[in-house]
């Protein structure tokens, strides 16, 4: 009797014709400039992809590369194995999922939602709870590395239960990112990106400080980042952010200062949810506050730069 043949999966493991699974359908929700990024990664990789966002022109331009746009969550959720959310904050999170029209409602048992916001360990740890109960595993995959990064599936992945997780799913963190970091248990994920993002927003207040303090001072600013770089400080992420220094008031405008308030809007939510984290008694609070509170001015945007 002929035995089946095997071959290797699209999503990268072996499998026999006579059980060959169907095509894994992803679903993303959430496509601000990492959310669309990363669903245009699996794009790329001729994946079936449903995406449904509040921007009707960023499902569009997904659509226009192969996706399928959905009108809400549920709807969404009726058609996917593997649903992906990246939207702004732990509000949201709570809404697409228990909504009037959120996951809840056109889920089924054996799916799994992967989220990839920077939210609280609680929300994600919430969000598991809840999930289990319609039959669905939710882990959190925090992201890092920015859009171009997700482009090309060059994220750094911060995630949590990947012990628990099916291949598929390791599969399709694969896909979106060269490095998957195990955290630990569901939640873990989410504070290892708080604690990543926390030591970036010191490392640029530092820059800033430093900079500032050179240049009143006489000195060549430039030297210092000379001296930071050859003692081996001086992170690429760093490295780029030291461009914005030295910019006069009067040359952030527009769009660009549009940008970085963005940005300082993002670094102060992250902050607030590192305050959380820390023990209010640790002397090292006051340290997260403060850092939180310099986001305008490391970013140079002062007061009265309208």
């Amino acid at each position: 009797m002929d035995q089946p043949s095997h071959h290797v999966h699209p999503w990268g493991y072996e499998v026999s014709e006579a059980t060959q699974p169907s095509p894994v359908r992803f679903g993303y929700i959430g496509l601000g400039q990492m959310g669309s990024a990363m669903a245009s990664r699996l794009l790329s990789t001729g994946a079936t992809v449903t995406v449904c966002d509040l921007d009707a022109q960023a499902m569009a331009a997904l659509v226009e590369q192969g996706a399928t746009a959905a009108s809400s969550p549920a709807e969404l959720a009726q058609v996917c194995d593997i649903i992906s959310i990246c939207v702004p904050a732990d509000a949201h999170i709570r809404q697409v999922l228990t909504g009037a029209s959120g996951v809840q409602h056109g889920c089924s048992a054996g799916q799994t939602v992967l989220i990839h916001s920077t939210v609280s360990p609680q929300t994600i740890t919430w969000a598991r709870d809840t999930a289990a109960a319609w039959g669905v595993d939710l882990f959190d995959a925090c992201v890092a590395g920015g859009g171009d990064a997700a482009k090309v599936g060059e994220l750094v992945i911060l995630a949590g239960g990947v012990s628990e997780m099916s291949q598929p799913v390791i599969d399709a963190l694969n896909t979106y990112g060269s490095l998957v970091i195990d955290g630990g248990p569901v939640g873990s994920g989410a504070a290892l990106k708080i604690g990543v993002n926390t030591m970036t927003y010191a490392q640029f207040a530092a820059a800033s400080s430093a900079f500032d303090m050179v240049k009143t001072n006489g000195g060549n600013p430039q030297a210092l980042m000379q001296a930071w770089r050859h003692t081996g400080q001086l992170g690429k992420l760093t490295e780029s952010f030291t461009g914005l220094l030295g910019i006069p008031p009067a040359h952030i405008r527009g769009a660009f200062r549009e940008s970085l308030l963005n940005t300082v809007s993002i670094a102060t939510k992250d902050l607030e949810l590192a305050e959380e984290l820390m023990n209010n008694g640790d002397p090292r609070h006051a340290m997260i506050t403060s850092l939180r509170e310099s986001m305008t001015a490391v970013f140079g945007l002062e007061e009265n730069n309208q």
